[in-house]
């Protein structure tokens, strides 16, 4: 039964879901890269209840379950697996039955496969568990995760994961989560630049954006990207709800395991490609419907 949990990565997304977790009664410890973490932006963290931890590995000895939220698979690999103090050697000489891994990351899904075998191996559990909502639904609670990893696992992480979700679906084994999640990504960045463009065309005929916008949400067009990302664009409101080099670095994740398989995805290497063009532009902490600012002439 888990009842201490370790947050790693402590960011937009870590920490509405380690607030979350103490808010269920969970004993929760934190580990920040950052230096003075846990004296400025952390400290409500520590008020209410999380313990700092200063290091991963002393993390993991006295954790039932560790948390990552962390950007790349590097980052993955490195707090878990690839430092003198990383989680596998906390978890090892811990005095209780097991530790499982729970890694809310988006990464290739090989590289979920790596780490999870590897973690196996010395025997920590391993759930690939991407999730999709945002800073929106990390805030409200209502994240949805895709899972991956072995049943015996999945079932042992499912109760903390309800305190900070409103959906989740065990999608297969190890890396399976990582497939889904990517699959999302696509679907919603191309969307957005859908989105994009039906706005910009309505401007560029001195057509009302935001009547176009109504009626498109009346038909099949209606979706969750055209509700959210349409009003930004309107209004040249750019701020994040989910920065664009985040979506930079999925699609290109997602561009590069297709290329693995030998397939293409054309509308996916298009808009990556749009993308990081807006990274060389300083456009990286802006939010994707800047993708809008992107086209217009």
């Amino acid at each position: 039964m888990i009842k201490t949990i370790g947050c790693i990565g402590l960011g937009v997304m870590g920490v509405p879901i380690a607030a979350h977790l103490i808010d269920a009664g969970y004993d929760v410890r934190g580990y920040a890269r950052r230096a003075n973490f846990f004296k400025a932006e952390g400290a409500d963290l520590i008020a209410s209840g999380m313990t700092a931890m200063s290091n991963p590995a002393a993390m993991a000895a006295e954790c039932d379950l560790i948390i990552t939220n962390v950007i790349s698979g590097d980052d993955v690999y490195e707090v878990l697996i690839g430092r003198q103090n990383a989680v596998i050697h906390g978890a090892k000489s811990a005095a209780r039955d097991r530790c499982i891994v729970m890694d809310h990351s988006t990464i290739a899904p090989e590289m979920a496969r790596q780490i999870g075998a590897e973690l196996k191996a010395n025997g920590v559990g391993w759930v690939d568990a991407p999730v999709s909502g945002g800073s929106i639904g990390a805030k409200a609670g209502t994240l949805v995760s895709m899972l991956g990893g072995d049943d015996t696992d999945v079932q042992a992480i499912l109760e903390p994961l309800s305190a900070y979700t409103s959906g989740h679906r065990h999608i297969g084994g190890m890396g399976a989560g990582q497939v889904a999640k990517l699959c999302n990504q696509i679907a919603q960045v191309v969307t957005i630049e859908g989105v994009a463009e039906a706005m910009r065309f309505a401007a560029m005929y001195h057509v009302d954006q935001t009547a176009v916008m109504d009626v498109m949400m009346q038909g099949f067009a209606s979706s969750k990207m055209l509700a959210l990302m349409a009003p930004k664009m309107i209004a040249d409101d750019f701020s994040a709800g989910m920065e664009s080099r985040l979506h930079a670095k999925d699609l290109s994740i997602a561009c590069e395991a297709s290329g693995e398989m030998g397939q293409s995805l054309p509308a996916t290497e298009l808009v990556c490609e749009l993308l990081a063009e807006m990274q060389k532009k300083g456009w990286h902490k802006k939010d994707t419907s800047i993708l809008y600012q992107h086209i217009k002439k």
